[in-house]
C-alpha cells in the first residue's frame, strides 16, 4: 500500500473498511504509516549519529580504584545484571574520542542510576563537573541523596539544584 493510499484510508476510510482491523492495529494502512515512522527514526538517528562523529570529545580512561571503591561501599550488592552491561557499553563509549550517545533503559532497580553513578565518577575523577537531569524533582532529588550517600566516602561533594529553588 502506498503512502497516500494508507494517509487517505486513514484519514478518511472507506465504508468497507473493517472497524475490528483497525483496533487491532492491524490494517495494512496502519502497518504502512508504522513502518514509515520507524524508517524515518531510524534515518534520523543514523543523520545524528554521523553528525556527533565529527565532533571531538576527550577520552576518559579508566580508573579502577575509585570504582572499586565506590562498588564496594554500596549498601547492595549490584547483581552484574543489566547494569553490569550497561555499564561496560557506557565505559567503552567514555574512553572514545567522539561524543556518547547512549539510552540507558531497564526496569525499577535495574541498575540505571548506579551506571550513571559510575560515569559520572569516571568524569569526576578527570577534573570534570558533572549535572545529571532528572524528568521530576522528585526522582532528581533522590538521585541526589544516592549520589551523596555514594560519594561520600570518597570525599566527593554532591550537590543538589531545583527549579524551586531562589539561589
Amino acid at each position: 500500500m502506498s503512502l497516500p493510499e494508507a494517509l487517505r484510508t486513514l484519514h478518511r476510510p472507506p465504508p468497507t473498511l473493517q472497524l475490528a482491523d483497525l483496533e487491532t492495529g492491524q490494517h495494512p494502512a496502519q502497518r504502512r504509516l508504522i513502518l514509515e515512522e520507524l524508517l524515518a527514526h531510524n534515518l534520523s538517528m543514523l543523520a545524528l549519529r554521523a553528525g556527533a562523529q565529527r565532533y571531538h570529545a576527550q577520552p576518559l580512561s579508566t580508573n579502577d580504584t575509585l570504582k572499586h571503591q565506590l562498588l564496594a561501599s554500596l549498601p547492595f550488592n549490584p547483581t552484574g545484571g543489566a547494569g553490569a552491561g550497561w555499564w561496560q557499553r557506557v565505559e567503552r563509549d567514555m574512553a572514545l574520542d567522539v561524543p556518547m550517545m547512549r539510552l540507558v533503559q531497564g526496569d525499577v532497580g535495574s541498575g540505571k542510576t548506579l551506571v550513571a553513578a559510575l560515569a559520572a565518577l569516571r568524569a569526576i575523577v578527570h577534573g570534570k563537573q558533572v549535572a545529571l537531569m532528572a524528568p521530576t524533582e522528585l526522582l532528581a532529588e533522590q538521585h541526589a541523596n544516592n549520589f551523596r550517600n555514594w560519594f561520600a566516602p570518597l570525599g566527593i561533594e554532591v550537590g543538589w539544584l531545583a527549579g524551586k529553588q531562589k539561589r
